[in-house]
């Protein structure tokens, strides 16, 4: 009988210690995260944080091993100029990052990457255009609108208030469009001597900064000239990132101020394209 009364007050408890667990156990299927704080990507140097690009939540983030930085030139009909690209073409590249969900990244963000470790959008890219085309105002810059793409136009300093209005170099930084230093004149920096390397890069950065109201961080050599001489004007004047044309993609670790890009042009089909998204060692032609 003692057995008895052991064995039914045993199960008493088991029944109730099951019930006290079910009741206040999380579910399998709820997921829940601690409310840690996050800063913004915005390139601001403050070591020791985690950084998450702006509206980007820390679960969508990837961490990959270089990012493709595309360079167009001239979009236009000319034929037999691999600097330009044809408006079809170039529309074909756009939809094809739309329907292959890339997502294309500023440059504070790709600072923040490269200096920071931050993470990224899968899928980044950099989406640039040198020299201050108007086609880049009336052609590229409606449909990176559309799909509410972020891009960078590389413009020289000669050229403000020339190829484009200030008011429209607003609109296209009011649309995602960055505007960054190509040099004043578009010379080959590398065949000047630091005197005028110095003239070069002072105007083109007060020219931006002064019509634009910014502080511009973000250079490409014109012509893909520069020496040590150019490199060290650039970090004097307090740029981040400079842009070559050597081939590549850009990844942790490479000098911020020699930076590599990927040539886009009529030959790059979207065969050529996605070869040069998604592999660092891409064919050259």
């Amino acid at each position: 009988m003692q057995r008895i009364f052991l064995a039914g007050a045993v199960l008493i408890y088991i029944a109730g210690l099951v019930y006290f667990t079910s009741f206040f156990s999380v579910p399998k299927n709820h997921t829940s995260r601690p409310a840690t704080p996050i800063r913004t990507a915005t390139g601001e140097d403050k070591p020791g944080e985690k950084l998450v690009p702006a509206g980007q939540r820390e679960d969508e983030l990837s961490f990959p091993a270089g990012v493709p930085v595309l360079m167009y030139h001239k979009i236009g009909p000319e034929k037999n100029n691999d600097a330009v690209i044809s408006p079809e073409r170039f529309r074909e590249h756009m939809t094809y990052l739309y329907e292959q969900n890339y997502r294309p990244i500023s440059l504070d963000e790709l600072y923040a990457y490269l200096n920071h470790g931050a993470g990224l959008p899968p899928k980044p890219v950099v989406i640039t255009f040198d020299d201050g085309y108007r086609d880049t105002y009336e052609i590229a810059l409606p449909l990176l609108k559309r799909y509410k793409f972020k891009s960078v136009l590389f413009i020289p300093g000669m050229e403000v208030g020339k190829s484009f209005t200030r008011d429209e170099l607003l609109d296209m930084k009011a649309s995602g469009m960055e505007v960054a230093a190509h040099g004043q004149t578009h010379r080959p920096l590398a065949k000047l001597s630091p005197r005028e390397q110095e003239e070069e890069i002072s105007r083109v950065k007060e020219s931006l900064d002064s019509v634009l109201e910014q502080d511009t961080r973000y250079f490409c050599y014109p012509y893909g000239s520069y020496d040590q001489n150019t490199m060290e004007i650039l970090q004097k004047k307090g740029f981040r990132l400079a842009f070559t044309m050597q081939p590549g993609w850009v990844q942790p670790g490479d000098n911020p101020l020699a930076l590599h890009r990927i040539w886009v042009g009529n030959s790059i089909d979207l065969r050529r394209l996605e070869e040069r998204l998604t592999r660092e060692n891409y064919s050259r032609i």
